[in-house]
């Protein structure tokens, strides 16, 4: 479809001698930035930034799509602006644009506001202001399935590991990053609740660690009951152990 389009608007034909080349290039470098890449915020915020480009690794991070719960919502005329928490860094903003018709009624605009404490994916432009990275989204739906949360996480590793092989040396082309090996140990035999409670207790570095009312707090989508079942779990099978009482942890990988 994209071929079809860009050759019916006549760049693709080479005009003349001694064209083809750059042209070639820049078809190339603008099917390589109109690709989605699944990202965490920690890769957003850890991206090199040089001559108008966001590389992570091998990737060029353009078009994004990441996955994260809503910590707080302001509303404006022009836009709407989030900060959305995946729990691999800080918070990122991320900006909506509001792009309604002049006549459609505003009731029917804030239909597409969502609330804090919400789980949404986010599909948008990575951009860059005054040294702030934020991403200007032009989709943001909410996530009804939590495992869409561990998809996400092994959509990054693939991507992520996909592009090492490709620009690695022969002898290391079967290896893959400390970064994506970590990812994996995360996510491997672990529900999606699991693997979010673990990140928030891996994430506390006090020394009597992460509580369960802290715990709750972040996640108040979910029941008290089901976060501590998700506890008890994985200090059962040795993810993270208990300090100075029952109500507060630290992971075992910390």
């Amino acid at each position: 479809m994209w071929n079809q389009d860009f050759n019916q608007s006549g760049f693709s034909q080479v005009q003349g001698g001694g064209f083809s080349t750059p042209q070639g290039d820049e078809k190339k470098k603008s099917k390589r930035s109109n690709n989605i890449v699944p990202v965490t915020v920690a890769q957003i915020l850890t991206a090199k930034h040089e001559d108008d480009a966001f590389m992570s690794g091998n990737q060029e991070l353009s078009q994004v799509t990441l996955l994260g719960l809503i910590k707080s919502v302001n509303e404006s005329p022009t836009r709407i602006d989030y900060v959305i928490d995946d729990m691999t860094g800080p918070p990122l903003d991320v900006r909506r644009f509001n792009d309604t018709d002049e006549n459609e009624e505003a009731e029917t605009q804030t239909q597409n506001v969502y609330a804090p404490n919400t789980y949404v994916r986010v599909n948008g432009l990575l951009r860059a202001f005054g040294g702030k990275r934020t991403v200007n989204a032009f989709k943001i739906s909410p996530v009804t399935d939590m495992n869409e949360l561990t998809c996400h996480m092994l959509e990054v590793i693939h991507a992520s590991a996909s592009g090492q092989q490709q620009h690695a040396q022969p002898i290391k082309s079967s290896s893959m990053g400390s970064n994506s090996m970590d990812m994996v140990e995360q996510i491997a035999g672990l529900s999606p609740l699991q693997m979010q409670v673990q990140t928030i207790i891996r994430s506390d570095h006090s020394e009597q660690g992460c509580s369960v009312d802290d715990i709750c707090q972040q996640l108040r989508s979910v029941a008290p009951k089901a976060i501590r079942e998700t506890i008890e779990f994985l200090s059962s099978e040795g993810h993270i152990y208990s300090t100075i009482d029952d109500e507060h942890f630290q992971a075992t990988d910390a």
